[in-house]
């Protein structure tokens, strides 16, 4: 009996430890359980539609419980979903920008070959930024409306096609119609990328900054790359060989992206399907407001009556969205005015870059074009390093901050360089001004895409590019006029510097909207 006892209470008390591990093995499994289902449920985006799944944890359970790092279903701290089409699209503009930095020396060199003069020359490259300036807004509504890859897909193809007809073209009256075809090209495709960009940024908000950062340096890269390949390419076969090597380029990368994901919602797509209606009085809401107060008719019924009420409410509410992304409605905002003015000052930078920094370096500190060429490599390189860390101050101290300080970084680098007495001063100055413009880029893009409204990203987008397109159509016309009118060859880059600096102080100094965006 007493041997019984013993077992039975061994076993009551061996039961007793049991059970407390046993519930602590049960919780922990609910709570890894109702973690891992709640992280999921965080990344769904508004408009999907899944069914939801059954919690065995209570919701004290879901709400004290942190969430679990889910390695499966991120890269590089990207959801998987943003990161494979963000690494597709690179590596595909990775090729692009191979050939495009292989026509850095190729296109004046070749002017010169035909017997261009410098103002047609300067003709020859406006003519591409004419094109995209008259057809930003329609191409970035097509973005909305039919979605960005066709675009990104038939622009690439087109350039394909300019730089073939570009390569082949013997005078000024067959080289300008194939820069302008280029423009139409670029304009498509750059609608679309742009616009493809932003929806992958807008599901990770918080890695806007970082996301456009490595955009940047994946370009400077192939900047620095494909000026090597296209002066070899020139010394062997001539410089039309760039322009096939482009064009190639430009073929390679629309093979890419096939391989991309649609990224235009069914939801912003109605909403442009739908603006466009009333724009065209085609039959949408704004055709049932116009008839709205004329007789009825007879045959109509009561019920048709009440419906009214119904449409004319849904029709303001369209013709609200309809404005929220026209260029008029933007520019009402501080924050987009702002935007304006940075995007138009780190265009005429560029515009610099091809212009008076060239002229002033050879004019008058008297570098070779390879001294020249070597300027502008060690200004790529330092923005190898710069662009990934604008994006993540951008990220951590707010795009506009980030913004302000780049240009005011440009405006000195300008300044000091036009004043500069020896090659080695340029250089460091001119690299100065180098810094500034990688770290302003992607700030200013990034900025963008966050202040462009939900539906209409692809048309908004479109304003600040068109500021910077019409700038690159003016600009070497105003930096050689300002060159001629004071009678120096440094004028121009003071004229840089001084837009860049009122840039930087629209940053730091105008009023702001009460977008929380906006930052």
């Amino acid at each position: 009996m007493r041997a019984s006892t013993s077992t039975r209470a061994t076993t009551a008390s061996s039961t007793r430890r049991v059970a407390p591990r046993r519930r602590v093995a049960r919780e922990r499994a609910r709570a890894k359980e109702a973690s891992r289902v709640t992280h999921r449920l965080h990344r769904l985006r508004p408009n999907e539609k899944r069914p939801f799944p059954t919690l065995s944890a209570s919701p004290k359970d879901v709400l004290d419980v942190p969430p679990v790092d889910d390695d499966e279903d991120t890269v590089f701290g990207l959801p998987r979903d943003t990161y494979e089409p963000l690494r597709t699209l690179l590596a595909s503009q990775f090729v692009l920008y191979l050939g495009v930095g292989a026509l850095l020396p190729a296109l004046p060199l070749y002017a010169q070959a035909i017997g261009l003069s410098s103002g047609a020359n300067g003709l020859v490259i406006s003519a591409p930024a004419a094109a995209m300036l008259a057809l930003n807004l329609p191409l970035g509504q097509a973005a909305d409306r039919y979605g960005r890859k066709p675009l990104m897909i038939g622009g690439m193809a087109v350039m394909a096609l300019a730089d073939v007809a570009t390569a082949r073209a013997t005078s000024v009256a067959s080289l300008v119609p194939a820069r302008v075809i280029l423009g139409v090209g670029r304009c498509g495709c750059e609608c679309g990328d742009r616009a493809f960009l932003a929806d992958l940024c807008a599901r990770v908000p918080e890695k806007r900054g970082l996301i456009v950062a490595t955009q940047s340096t994946v370009h400077a890269i192939g900047l620095v790359v494909g000026p090597l390949l296209g002066g070899r390419l020139m010394e062997a076969y001539g410089a039309p060989a760039a322009f096939y090597y482009v064009a190639a380029a430009a073929l390679g990368t629309g093979i890419g992206y096939c391989f991309l994901p649609e990224t235009l919602t069914e939801e912003t797509r109605q909403e442009a399907e739908l603006k466009a209606s009333m724009d065209d009085g085609d039959g949408g809401f704004m055709d049932v407001l116009r008839s709205f107060g004329a007789s009825r008719d007879e045959d109509e019924s009561p019920a048709e009556e009440l419906l009214k009420p119904a449409e004319i409410a849904g029709a303001a509410v369209l013709e609200k969205q309809k404005s929220k992304a026209s260029w008029s409605e933007l520019l009402k905002t501080a924050d987009q005015r702002v935007l304006l003015v940075c995007a138009s000052a780190n265009s005429l930078g560029f515009v610099a870059k091809l212009t008076v920094i060239p002229l002033y370096a050879s004019g008058h500190l008297g570098a070779s074009p390879a001294e020249v060429g070597n300027l502008f490599s060690v200004t790529a390189l330092l923005g190898l390093v710069t662009a990934p860390l604008s994006g993540l101050a951008a990220d951590k101290f707010g795009k506009k901050i980030v913004a302000g300080t780049a240009l005011a970084t440009c405006a000195a680098g300008l300044f000091f360089g036009s004043q500069s007495a020896t090659q080695s001063e340029l250089m460091l100055f001119i690299g100065c001004w180098g810094v500034g413009v990688a770290a302003a880029g992607p700030a200013i893009n990034a900025l963008a895409q966050e202040l462009a409204p939900k539906g209409g990203e692809g048309e908004a987008l479109t304003l600040p590019k068109s500021a910077a397109d019409l700038v690159f159509l003016i600009g070497p016309v105003a930096l050689g006029f300002a060159d001629q009118v004071v009678g120096s060859d440094r004028a121009g880059m003071v004229l840089c510097a001084l837009s860049a600096a009122v840039a930087a102080a629209s940053c730091f100094f105008l009023p702001t909207s009460d977008d929380p965006r906006a930052v």
